[in-house]
This record gives C-alpha cells, sequence and structure tokens, in this order.
C-alpha cells in the first residue's frame, strides 16, 4: 500500500472516530464528489462548513448556496450524499426544527445529533 493511501486512511479513519463520537473532525480526508452533479457537489461543499452541534434548515443550506428557491432541491442533494457523516447531511433540519429526513435510518441521525449536543423536538 503507497504511502500517500496509509496517510488517506488514517486521516478517514481518525475523521469518522471523531465524528461518531460528536466532535468536529481536525482534518478531513480528500473527499471524492465526483458522482454529484454541480448543485449537489456546492450542497455538500456547504454542508462541511456546519460545524458539529450546529444545525442549518433546508432553507438555510439553500440560502448559503445563493439559491433560496431550491429548498427541495437541497434536501435531494442530502439525499444523494456519498459520504454521510463526513459530510454532515445530518446536520440539516426542517424549518421547524424537527428532524426532517435522513439517507439512513433515521436512528443514525437523532444519535448523531444528541452525540453532538443538539436538542431538537424530534430528538
Amino acid at each position: 500500500m503507497s504511502e500517500a493511501v496509509k496517510t488517506w486512511h488514517a486521516t478517514t479513519v481518525q475523521a469518522l472516530k471523531s465524528a461518531l463520537q460528536g466532535h468536529q473532525p481536525d482534518n478531513l480526508p480528500e473527499l471524492d464528489f465526483s458522482s454529484g452533479t454541480e448543485f449537489q457537489k456546492q450542497v455538500w461543499r456547504a454542508l462541511c462548513e456546519i460545524r458539529a452541534g450546529q444545525t442549518l434548515s433546508y432553507g438555510g443550506v439553500a440560502e448559503r448556496i445563493v439559491n433560496p428557491k431550491a429548498v427541495r432541491a437541497v434536501g435531494g442533494a442530502c439525499g444523494a450524499n456519498p459520504i454521510p457523516v463526513l459530510v454532515p447531511c445530518h446536520r440539516v433540519i426542517a424549518a421547524n426544527d424537527s428532524l426532517g429526513g435522513f439517507s439512513a435510518d433515521m436512528k443514525w441521525k437523532r444519535i448523531l445529533l444528541s452525540r453532538e449536543g443538539v436538542r431538537l423536538s424530534g430528538l
């Protein structure tokens, strides 16, 4: 195994451990967004800016990417996220501070947010 692959693997393991413990990873590995559309990539990059313990509504993400009418499309991009946990789509919630959706079992969204100290009506 090459040194670059070993480094990527170690960075990924550490970032995932940190995220699953409810902490913001110090370093993220290089993330491959090549499977997404340009819109999805824009959303996924915006998700990476949401820090552990914080949430943003689907509308908030749409505003952050300067496309405020794309609320439903943001939800679709979250659902298509190829790297859940490291690209924290679990931090995106509905406008009424309820959980909204999640590409994996909703149990995981609750667990991840709870570990980060987020308290919502749906937790």
